[in-house]
């Protein structure tokens, strides 16, 4: 499904899904990625995402994932998930408040119980674990609990709580499944050319490819080649519910930035874009995941360009305001660093006209060219 409609954020969710039920963490992290820089802003998805790149060691993003979604994700999962991700002790504050709040379950206090074992507080994970486990299980808990703490057990503490395999083979997606979110040269020359007189002066961006949808057989690398069995997953430590394994309902939220939002005087000679959407509200949640991956990217303006191509519209997200080539080619090699997709191109300036669709005000007078 993926392969036959590679935009669809959707189809790349329960990829993921399928990737992690198989314990294949690396692949797992790249499709749930993929979901995201689509537009998916779904709290399971997120939580999905950030324990995945816990397994892969990689806590400081996942870190960043669960602050950017604070809102979306339950408290107990997000409490937890901090613990996991390295920062214990906040997931204890939080987990704290939320029983204090009335949620004193049996899920907030065994998770509370566990973010203490990681935090290196056993005498008050024991007493907290004793209110939900028997007696005669409670020394096997905590013997377990002292394994899944070390740092180098992260894969493990994941696996075991998701009641998934945590030996399995994975070099990452086949290549003929990566995301490619950028232009081609062709519609690049296109969208150098001067627009027509009679278009209206606005972004003179006027094609862009339609969803490659050509049947195109599977190039597995190594990785794809049968991994032997997986020995029997960690006993679940703590009782996390599973992420993400339904259809995800993407919350849309409150566009950010204008179709037609004019720029201002010195606004910049180079802008660069970061990737093209099905929805508004996709490309304005991916500004916010950028500019949360991208320390580059803060202190620059967000604008959408809006295309229609074979009766479907597009929005491309670009950064604007870079005073220059350099700065422009500094910030795509930052978000090109963190897996991102982008292009460096140069803007003009042209003479604003009146629109009658904006009440008379100026429309967006900039033009693009690839920056050479």
């Amino acid at each position: 499904a993926v392969e036959a409609d590679p935009r669809n954020g959707e189809y790349r969710t329960l990829l993921g899904n399928a990737y992690l039920r198989a314990g294949r963490f690396t692949s797992a992290h790249q499709a749930y990625a993929d979901a995201v820089e689509l537009g998916g802003a779904d709290g399971k998805l997120a939580l999905s995402l950030a324990l995945v790149t816990v397994a892969i060691g990689r806590n400081s993003d996942a870190i960043q994932t669960l602050n950017a979604n604070r809102d979306s994700i339950p408290a107990a999962d997000f409490g937890l998930a901090l613990a996991l991700a390295g920062d214990p002790a906040r997931g204890v504050t939080i987990l704290t408040e939320r029983m204090r709040g009335g949620e004193n379950t049996a899920k907030v206090r065994q998770n509370l119980a566990f973010a203490y074992a990681l935090d290196g507080r056993w005498l008050q994970s024991r007493i907290m674990a004793a209110q939900d486990v028997p007696a005669g299980e409670l020394d096997a808990r905590m013997s377990e609990w002292a394994l899944l703490a070390k740092p180098e057990a992260a894969l493990l503490r994941v696996a075991g709580l998701l009641k998934v395999p945590s030996a399995t083979r994975d070099g990452g997606l086949p290549a003929a499944l990566a995301l490619q979110n950028a232009p081609s040269a062709a519609q690049l020359a296109q969208e150098a050319a001067p627009a027509a007189p009679a278009a209206a002066p606005r972004l003179a961006i006027e094609d862009l490819p339609a969803p490659d949808r050509r049947s195109v057989r599977l190039q597995y690398l190594a990785h794809s080649r049968r991994a032997g069995p997986a020995p029997a997953a960690s006993p679940a430590a703590v009782p996390l519910p599973e992420p993400a394994f339904a259809k995800p309902q993407l919350a849309f939220v409150k566009a950010q930035a204008s179709v037609r939002e004019p720029l201002e005087q010195g606004a910049g000679t180079h802008l660069v874009q970061l990737g093209s959407f099905s929805s508004a509200e996709g490309a304005n949640r991916a500004w916010q995941y950028y500019r949360t991956r991208n320390p580059a990217l803060v202190g620059y303006r967000n604008m959408l360009s809006k295309v229609t191509v074979n009766g479907r519209q597009y929005w491309r997200l670009l950064a604007v305001g870079f005073p220059g080539k350099a700065p422009a080619h500094s910030t795509c090699a930052a978000v090109k660093a963190k897996g991102g997709a982008c292009l460096v191109m140069a803007s003009r300036q042209v003479a604003p006209k009146a629109d009658p669709a904006r009440g008379g005000a100026p429309s967006t007078g900039i033009r693009l060219a690839r920056s050479r």
